[in-house]
């Protein structure tokens, strides 16, 4: 992520505000923020105004109770763009010319291979002791967020989980060949022992499935 990005004089606040909204579902209020971050009311709504002003966030209300209805803060299209260092370009380019030199169906195959070397990578991160679904998951949630994609997993108490990826760097190569949707779905289910049903929403990726309650 683009973290040395000049924000202006509030640059580090600034990128945890952009953090929290973007891992959130509807946006954020100022109040959420003020609370969630530890600072002023004021502080946050400096930077949030700040950060609207420059493009990267976006307002909409929602009607209360009684009284003004809520405002909250929203990624804008510039604001999604801050998180990209996919290098997607040179990705497509590459996938691009395997197609002209080796046929139709080569940029399918590398990206197979590549979703089956990440498979493989993931499960060696993980501590082999660690076997059942509900741990796999858990290790493989840490292991996707410490990699930028904000990974949170939800447990129920029926044993359905839900993998929440508020950030995914391969946006652009999936519009382009949207088969590898299904590819990722693959690897999420080898890598945890469970079959999975990958979705998209709310400018995130979620994956669902059942684990053991035994944990």
């Amino acid at each position: 992520m683009k973290r040395n990005l000049v924000l202006g004089a509030g640059r580090g606040p600034r990128v945890e505000v952009l953090e929290r909204i973007k891992r959130s579902a509807q946006g954020m209020t100022v109040k959420d923020l003020s609370e969630a971050m530890g600072m002023s009311y004021m502080g946050v709504k400096a930077h949030c105004v700040a950060l609207a002003t420059a493009g990267y966030l976006t307002t909409w209300r929602q009607s209360a109770p009684k009284g003004r209805p809520y405002l909250f803060y929203r990624l804008s299209d510039s604001g999604e763009d801050f998180f990209d260092e996919s290098h997607h370009e040179i990705a497509l380019d590459l996938l691009a010319q395997a197609h002209v030199l080796f046929g139709p169906n080569a940029p399918q195959k590398l990206l197979l291979m590549y979703f089956r070397s990440l498979a493989v990578r993931y499960r060696e991160m993980m501590d082999a002791a660690e076997t059942s679904v509900i741990e796999r998951a858990r290790s493989f949630a840490r292991i996707r967020e410490k990699e930028g994609r904000m990974s949170t997993l939800t447990e129920g108490s029926g044993g359905e989980c839900l993998l929440k990826e508020c950030h995914n760097p391969l946006l652009h190569l999936m519009k382009c060949y949207p088969e590898s949707r299904a590819m990722e779905e693959r690897m999420v289910a080898d890598v945890i022992g469970s079959s999975v049903i990958r979705g998209e929403g709310e400018r995130a990726v979620v994956f669902s499935f059942r684990a053991s309650l035994a944990s």
